[in-house]
Protein backbone atom coordinates (compact mmCIF):
# COMPACT_ATOMS: atom_id res chain seq x y z
CA UNK A 1 0.00 0.00 0.00
CA UNK A 2 0.82 3.89 -0.90
CA UNK A 3 1.15 5.83 1.82
CA UNK A 4 1.74 10.10 2.00
CA UNK A 5 2.91 11.97 4.76
CA UNK A 6 -0.05 12.51 7.40
CA UNK A 7 -0.05 15.67 9.57
CA UNK A 8 -1.76 14.95 12.66
CA UNK A 9 -2.71 16.76 16.29
CA UNK A 10 -1.07 15.26 19.49
CA UNK A 11 -3.83 14.11 21.80
CA UNK A 12 -2.20 15.49 24.54
CA UNK A 13 -0.42 18.47 23.46
CA UNK A 14 -2.13 19.59 20.82
CA UNK A 15 0.74 20.33 18.58
CA UNK A 16 1.08 18.39 14.85
CA UNK A 17 3.06 16.52 13.89
CA UNK A 18 4.00 14.53 10.64
CA UNK A 19 3.91 10.65 10.39
CA UNK A 20 5.49 9.44 7.39
CA UNK A 21 5.48 6.97 5.11
CA UNK A 22 7.94 4.86 5.73
CA UNK A 23 6.73 5.05 9.61
CA UNK A 24 3.01 3.47 8.08
CA UNK A 25 4.53 0.62 6.47
CA UNK A 26 6.75 0.09 9.93
CA UNK A 27 3.80 0.10 11.95
CA UNK A 28 1.92 -2.20 9.23
CA UNK A 29 4.79 -4.53 9.39
CA UNK A 30 4.76 -4.76 13.74
CA UNK A 31 0.59 -4.35 13.68
CA UNK A 32 0.03 -1.40 15.64
CA UNK A 33 -2.46 1.53 15.01
CA UNK A 34 0.01 4.62 14.11
CA UNK A 35 0.71 7.03 16.73
CA UNK A 36 -2.06 9.92 18.18
CA UNK A 37 0.71 11.10 20.22
CA UNK A 38 3.67 13.22 19.01
CA UNK A 39 7.00 11.76 19.55
CA UNK A 40 8.33 13.83 22.29
CA UNK A 41 4.96 12.88 24.28
CA UNK A 42 5.11 9.30 23.54
CA UNK A 43 9.07 9.36 24.73
CA UNK A 44 7.38 11.19 28.11
CA UNK A 45 4.69 8.81 28.41
CA UNK A 46 7.27 5.91 27.97
CA UNK A 47 10.10 7.16 30.67
CA UNK A 48 7.29 8.22 33.10
CA UNK A 49 8.23 5.80 35.49
CA UNK A 50 11.47 7.05 35.71
CA UNK A 51 13.10 9.74 38.15
CA UNK A 52 16.44 10.51 38.24
CA UNK A 53 16.10 14.74 39.53
CA UNK A 54 13.87 14.62 42.53
CA UNK A 55 14.83 14.08 45.98
CA UNK A 56 12.60 12.48 48.63
CA UNK A 57 13.05 12.72 52.48
CA UNK A 58 12.57 8.91 52.90
CA UNK A 59 13.04 6.59 56.16
CA UNK A 60 15.77 3.86 55.58
CA UNK A 61 13.84 0.39 55.62
CA UNK A 62 16.59 -2.16 56.34
CA UNK A 63 15.86 -4.18 59.64
CA UNK A 64 17.32 -2.60 62.42
CA UNK A 65 17.79 1.11 60.46
CA UNK A 66 15.29 3.53 60.29
CA UNK A 67 17.32 6.68 59.92
CA UNK A 68 16.31 9.44 57.71
CA UNK A 69 17.71 9.26 53.73
CA UNK A 70 17.07 11.00 50.56
CA UNK A 71 15.29 8.93 48.28
CA UNK A 72 14.46 9.14 44.71
CA UNK A 73 11.19 6.72 45.20
CA UNK A 74 8.58 8.93 47.32
CA UNK A 75 6.75 7.69 50.30
CA UNK A 76 3.88 7.15 47.84
CA UNK A 77 5.64 4.92 45.52
CA UNK A 78 5.40 2.15 48.43
CA UNK A 79 9.10 0.32 47.48
CA UNK A 80 11.25 -0.94 49.92
CA UNK A 81 14.15 1.57 49.74
CA UNK A 82 17.73 0.49 51.30
CA UNK A 83 20.40 3.24 52.16
CA UNK A 84 23.21 2.67 49.22
CA UNK A 85 25.63 2.12 51.59
CA UNK A 86 23.35 -0.81 53.41
CA UNK A 87 22.23 -1.91 50.10
CA UNK A 88 25.75 -2.99 48.48
CA UNK A 89 27.12 -4.97 51.31
CA UNK A 90 26.41 -7.96 52.15
CA UNK A 91 24.07 -7.79 55.26
CA UNK A 92 21.10 -9.09 53.28
CA UNK A 93 20.70 -11.41 50.22
CA UNK A 94 18.69 -10.71 47.29
CA UNK A 95 17.93 -14.16 46.51
CA UNK A 96 15.64 -14.34 49.32
CA UNK A 97 13.21 -12.20 47.23
CA UNK A 98 13.03 -14.63 44.28
CA UNK A 99 10.27 -15.70 42.85
CA UNK A 100 9.19 -18.66 40.24
CA UNK A 101 7.97 -17.61 37.42
CA UNK A 102 3.92 -18.28 36.95
CA UNK A 103 3.12 -18.77 33.17
CA UNK A 104 -0.31 -18.23 33.99
CA UNK A 105 -0.21 -15.12 35.09
CA UNK A 106 1.09 -11.71 32.94
CA UNK A 107 4.66 -10.94 32.81
CA UNK A 108 4.44 -7.06 33.94
CA UNK A 109 1.99 -7.67 36.91
CA UNK A 110 4.61 -10.12 38.07
CA UNK A 111 7.43 -7.70 37.83
CA UNK A 112 5.63 -4.97 39.41
CA UNK A 113 5.27 -7.06 42.05
CA UNK A 114 9.14 -8.16 42.17
CA UNK A 115 10.19 -4.81 42.01
CA UNK A 116 7.22 -3.77 44.85
CA UNK A 117 9.64 -6.07 46.81
CA UNK A 118 12.69 -6.13 46.74
CA UNK A 119 14.55 -3.38 48.45
CA UNK A 120 16.30 -0.44 46.11
CA UNK A 121 18.75 1.96 46.75
CA UNK A 122 17.85 5.22 47.18
CA UNK A 123 19.95 6.70 45.23
CA UNK A 124 23.06 5.85 42.68
CA UNK A 125 26.01 7.25 43.69
CA UNK A 126 29.36 5.34 43.16
CA UNK A 127 32.52 6.66 45.33
CA UNK A 128 30.59 9.74 46.53
CA UNK A 129 32.38 12.02 48.71
CA UNK A 130 30.34 14.74 50.73
CA UNK A 131 28.16 14.39 47.90
CA UNK A 132 24.41 12.83 49.72
CA UNK A 133 22.16 15.13 47.95
CA UNK A 134 22.93 13.84 44.19
CA UNK A 135 21.74 10.95 42.05
CA UNK A 136 23.81 9.06 39.52
CA UNK A 137 26.84 10.54 40.06
CA UNK A 138 30.45 9.04 39.78
CA UNK A 139 33.64 10.02 42.00
CA UNK A 140 32.15 13.09 42.78
CA UNK A 141 33.43 15.22 45.33
CA UNK A 142 31.57 18.08 47.46
CA UNK A 143 28.47 18.24 44.77
CA UNK A 144 24.92 19.43 46.24
CA UNK A 145 21.93 18.66 43.45
CA UNK A 146 24.44 17.28 40.73
CA UNK A 147 22.57 14.45 38.31
CA UNK A 148 23.92 12.42 35.56
CA UNK A 149 27.73 13.37 36.64
CA UNK A 150 31.10 12.24 36.73
CA UNK A 151 34.44 12.99 38.49
CA UNK A 152 33.67 16.58 39.42
CA UNK A 153 34.60 18.70 42.52
CA UNK A 154 32.76 21.35 44.00
CA UNK A 155 29.31 21.99 41.72
CA UNK A 156 26.18 22.46 42.18
CA UNK A 157 23.22 22.45 40.73
CA UNK A 158 23.68 20.58 37.66
CA UNK A 159 22.80 18.45 35.64
CA UNK A 160 25.26 16.01 33.09
CA UNK A 161 28.27 17.73 33.95
CA UNK A 162 31.59 15.70 33.59
CA UNK A 163 35.26 16.34 34.98
CA UNK A 164 33.82 19.83 36.03
CA UNK A 165 35.45 22.19 38.88
CA UNK A 166 33.85 24.65 40.65
CA UNK A 167 31.28 25.18 39.04
CA UNK A 168 26.49 25.84 39.41
CA UNK A 169 23.92 25.70 37.13
CA UNK A 170 25.77 23.64 34.69
CA UNK A 171 24.15 21.25 31.93
CA UNK A 172 25.80 18.36 29.85
CA UNK A 173 29.19 19.80 30.36
CA UNK A 174 32.59 18.41 30.17
CA UNK A 175 35.83 19.93 32.03
CA UNK A 176 34.70 23.12 32.81
CA UNK A 177 36.03 25.38 35.50
CA UNK A 178 34.48 28.50 37.37
CA UNK A 179 31.89 28.17 35.25
CA UNK A 180 28.28 29.21 35.41
CA UNK A 181 24.82 28.54 33.87
CA UNK A 182 26.54 26.42 31.24
CA UNK A 183 24.53 24.60 28.61
CA UNK A 184 26.05 22.56 27.01
CA UNK A 185 30.18 23.82 27.85
CA UNK A 186 33.24 21.69 26.89
CA UNK A 187 36.30 22.49 28.43
CA UNK A 188 35.80 26.10 29.77
CA UNK A 189 38.05 28.39 32.05
CA UNK A 190 36.30 31.01 33.68
CA UNK A 191 37.69 33.62 35.40
CA UNK A 192 39.57 33.11 38.61
CA UNK A 193 37.80 34.18 41.72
Amino acid sequence: MEYKPQNVICQNCKTQFTIEPEDFNFYEKIKVPSPTFCPECRMIRRMSWRNARNLYKHICDAKGHGEIILSIYSKEKKHIVYDQKYWWRDSWDPLDYGKNYDFSKPFFIQFDELIKNVPLPNVSNLNPVNTEYANMTIDSKNCYLVFSGSRNENCFYSEGINDCRNSEWGRHSYECRRAKGSRPCLVFQGPEG
